[in-house]
């Protein structure tokens, strides 16, 4: 009687586990290949991830039939994007917050040892883009940008301050 179960779960998690590779084409990967569009336009791939836009899920190896392998948005509904990851003292620093529904949210900055530098409200949007105009402001390091909202859900992304 186990085995017929065991061979049920196994073709579901197969045929799953297909249905995603088929999604990507491994051929198609080109990490150093570049994205001159840097604009944060999320879309979720069928793999299941959210790409910048639609040239670095072409970069991860999707292709741009739409509907059947990537939808416009991101996959959780709640996104966060700091762009660059690294970034120098006369650069900009670009945060953008993405969410399926338009609810207030609270961005807050940390060091790696938790002290808050910058803790703001942002307004209840579902795409929310500003600059961090206090990174002259901090020393060199590393930092944390998070974003949490009222029903508890919270993203984060680490930076570099160089």
């Amino acid at each position: 009687m186990k085995h017929p179960v065991i061979l049920f779960v196994l073709a579901l998690f197969l045929g799953n586990f297909y249905a995603k590779a088929q999604c990507i084409d491994p051929l198609s990967i080109c990490p150093t290949c570049p994205c001159p569009d840097l604009l944060y336009k999320p879309i979720c791939g069928c793999d299941g991830n959210t790409y910048r836009n639609l040239c670095y899920f072409e970069r991860a190896g999707g292709n741009r039939t739409p509907g059947s392998t990537y939808i416009d948005g991101t996959c959780s509904g709640f996104e966060l994007d700091v762009f660059p990851l690294i970034v120098a003292e006369d650069q900009n620093l670009t945060i953008t917050f993405a969410q399926a529904f338009e609810k207030s949210a609270t961005f807050m900055l940390v060091d790696v040892w938790g002290k808050i530098y910058i803790q703001r409200t942002l307004p209840a949007q579902k795409l929310f883009e500003f600059q961090l105009l206090e990174l002259p402001m901090l020393s060199r390091g590393p930092y944390i940008a998070l974003i949490y909202n009222s029903e508890g859900k919270y993203k984060y992304v680490k930076f570099l301050k160089l």
